[in-house]
């Protein structure tokens, strides 16, 4: 995995180093030292990856090794001059080592010689696990003319006066004025935050799970022992062994903390206990027996989402054929047992906050909230209060809002189809209920202060309720269309967005979902070449593979192409790829036919129980199409001049002016016709 090593040193003549002797040991070459006159020379069985890069402004000669560095040492020739500042830098095993060299080179040359410093690296890669680099540093920035310039300068103190201070010893006051800030701990640290900074972002372009961090682990607010970069020196067998406890250790921690998990759980259940009834008690005892499980808040949500997913998973096997009698009944008692056990925690979790919050108006607080804020209460031991308060409760309803955001933009169309009659719903609720008082939506835009005076309590209760639900609708939605947007906006750039409707949205976003997975920018040529020939995006053994995972016969860990598995959890793209594996000759077109059945009755039992869950659901039949076919209906004339608007407009106008450059090529060639027949005749 990546990690982060990056150690700064300087080679200077105090420590009774060589330039001219580091820069030979760090390339491999064979270097002369003109001050010393001998070679220096190291050897090294895989010969490193060397280069130099330079600032603007420095002499040609900078980019020769040997000499670059004895010219170093002839400028500083001060017992305890600096000659060069060097880093020694971990690469990221993950990267390919053209990757590595690049990551390297544009790092080197934003931080390091932009600023003026001419930088030799040398890339070492002896050890396959252990790719680094040694980049030594000039201190001494070059003038515009190419000269040495200073690295810093001296400014003799005088008073207010401008007289001039003096030592007890009779010598003039005097201090030294950096004239560059390379030497400062804050540049080094700034260094160190721009390497991560650039890995990380490398890493999540190629969709690479790990992160580095130049902080220290208790820096970053983790409770762990730090392990220790290994490399090659003496030391390296002493710091396995140190890494080797330090896993043993935090194996240890996490079957520590697996057992306070468990030994919490059971206090939790004991405090839950406190606060019910006789009877209450021997309810949950019994439903607690029926689920299988200890019940609480946090185990109940967890219970709910595994029923949710098991059923589904039934519904599937169904469609196949298998007999699910026995598990609908289970699951269907474990589903009302779970209903009598969140009845249940709701009444305790009413009483508790009741208890413990008696400045909370249950008005402006929902069930969902008022769980939360009780899960919060009980795993921080405390009662929050004031401000504190408050602003758990805003953080509560943002963090309730984003688990429905993510559960929407899974499927964006269903769910944008689900919000609108969610919407709809809520303002005819809303119409109704201001109608009768002769007031409309429109007058609920401003509402002034006391402008439900005239409702009573209940009703209020509901209008705050309607427009809180419309403002969490509004916000899904922007969430929604962002999604769509975002997707469709780095494909086609020049694109009129706002003139298409979500239906057209949706179809876009699948073409570019299943032919153009990385967002590449789409020529307008190519769009009209996938209408006259719809590429082929999987091989032969792959149509075969998403088959067998789509019969159940096999799993998404089997399959090697990462596009292939996504395109397989989406019913759109899937309907293409079925599409696609039907124009493929060397299937078995019978078995595809089967499998194309089992899937439309398996999607249409899906979104069946989808609609009993969910109010107001509207299924969305996805129809298996031909992929041709699907791109001549979604990549119409009209939708590819909203997404190639700029193009388009380009192409009119280069199209108007070679009509008319032909129109007046075609008048000049009748003007000179006619001049021709007329002094043939005069010929004659």
């Amino acid at each position: 995995m990546a990690i982060f090593h990056m150690s700064f040193n300087n080679i200077s003549a105090g420590k009774k180093r060589s330039a001219i002797a580091s820069a030979s040991y760090r390339s491999g070459e064979k270097l002369y030292d003109e001050r010393e006159e001998r070679n220096y020379f190291y050897p090294r069985d895989v010969k490193p990856e060397t280069m130099i890069l330079v600032p603007t402004n420095a002499p040609s000669w900078a980019k020769n090794r040997e000499r670059l560095w004895n010219e170093v040492e002839r400028k500083d020739r001060k017992v305890n001059s600096r000659y060069a500042k060097e880093f020694n830098i971990a690469l990221p095993i993950e990267l390919k080592n053209n990757e590595q060299k690049k990551l390297l080179q544009e790092y080197v040359q934003e931080n390091f010689v932009d600023e003026g410093m001419v930088a030799d690296i040398a890339i070492h890669r002896e050890h396959i696990q252990n790719p680094h680099a040694h980049v030594m540093l000039t201190n001494r920035p070059f003038n515009q003319d190419g000269t040495w310039g200073l690295k810093c300068k001296t400014q003799y103190v005088k008073d207010a006066k401008g007289r001039q201070l003096y030592t007890k010893s009779g010598f003039k006051k005097q201090r030294k004025i950096w004239l560059v800030d390379w030497d400062k701990k804050e540049k080094i640290t700034e260094w160190r935050r721009n390497w991560a900074i650039k890995v990380n972002q490398l890493l999540a372009q190629k969709e690479l799970p790990d992160r580095i961090s130049e902080k220290t682990l208790i820096a970053q607010g983790i409770n762990e022992v730090a392990m220790k970069h290994v490399g090659v020196n003496g030391k390296q067998h002493e710091r396995k062994a140190f890494n080797e406890h330090v896993k043993n250790y935090r194996k240890m921690r996490a079957k520590a903390h697996n057992l306070d998990t468990k030994i919490g759980n059971y206090e939790h259940f004991e405090v839950l206990k406190k606060q019910l009834s006789f009877s209450e008690k021997h309810l949950l005892s019994n439903l607690s027996h029926d689920l299988k499980m200890f019940i609480d808040l946090e185990h109940l949500d967890e219970k709910k989402r595994m029923l949710f997913n098991w059923k589904n998973s039934v519904l599937i096997k169904n469609a196949i054929g298998e007999d699910i009698t026995e598990q609908l009944l289970t699951i269907s008692g474990q589903e009302v047992s779970l209903t009598k056990a969140n009845q249940l925690l709701n009444r305790v979790v009413d009483r508790t906050v009741r208890k413990l919050y008696p400045q909370i108006s249950f008005t402006n607080i929902n069930q969902a909230e008022r769980r939360e804020l009780i899960k919060e209460t009980n795993s921080e031991q405390t009662i929050f209060k004031g401000e504190e308060l408050t602003e758990r409760i805003v953080l509560i309803r943002e963090s309730l809002i984003h688990r429905k955001l993510l559960t929407f933009t899974k499927r964006p169309y269903v769910c944008w189809q689900f919000l609108k009659s969610q919407e709809k719903s809520s303002k005819e609720k809303l119409s109704k209920l201001l109608a009768h008082h002769g007031q409309t939506l429109e007058d609920l835009q401003p509402l002034i202060r006391g402008f439900l005076k005239q409702y009573t309590t209940k009703e209020q209760t509901i209008i705050s309720n309607e427009v809180k639900n419309l403002r969490t609708i509004n916000e899904m939605k922007k969430v929604i269309r962002a999604q769509y947007d975002g997707v469709i906006k780095a494909t086609f750039p020049q694109g009129e967005l706002d003139a298409l409707n979500m239906e057209e949205k949706e179809k876009l976003y699948t073409v570019i979902f299943y032919y153009n997975p990385h967002l590449k920018i789409l020529p307008l040529q190519q769009a009209i070449d996938f209408k006259q020939q719809s590429p082929v995006m999987f091989s032969i053994k792959e149509h075969k593979q998403g088959l067998n995972y789509l019969l159940g016969k096999g799993s998404l860990a089997s399959i090697e192409n990462d596009h292939l598995k996504h395109v397989l959890q989406h019913e759109s793209t899937s309907q293409l790829f079925l599409g696609e594996c039907r124009e493929d000759p060397q299937l078995d077109q019978y078995k595809v036919d089967r499998l194309c059945k089992q899937l439309a009755k398996n999607l249409q039992n899906n979104e069946q129980y989808r609609k009993q869950q969910l109010h107001a659901y509207q299924p969305l039949n996805y129809q298996e199409v031909i992929p041709r076919h699907y791109l001549n209906i979604v990549l119409t004339a009209t939708l590819i001049e909203i997404v190639y608007a700029h193009d388009h407009l380009t192409q009119q106008q280069a199209y108007k002016q070679n009509n008319n450059e032909w129109e007046m090529t075609k008048k000049q060639r009748k003007h000179q016709i006619k001049n021709y027949h007329g002094h043939r005749g005069s010929h004659l």
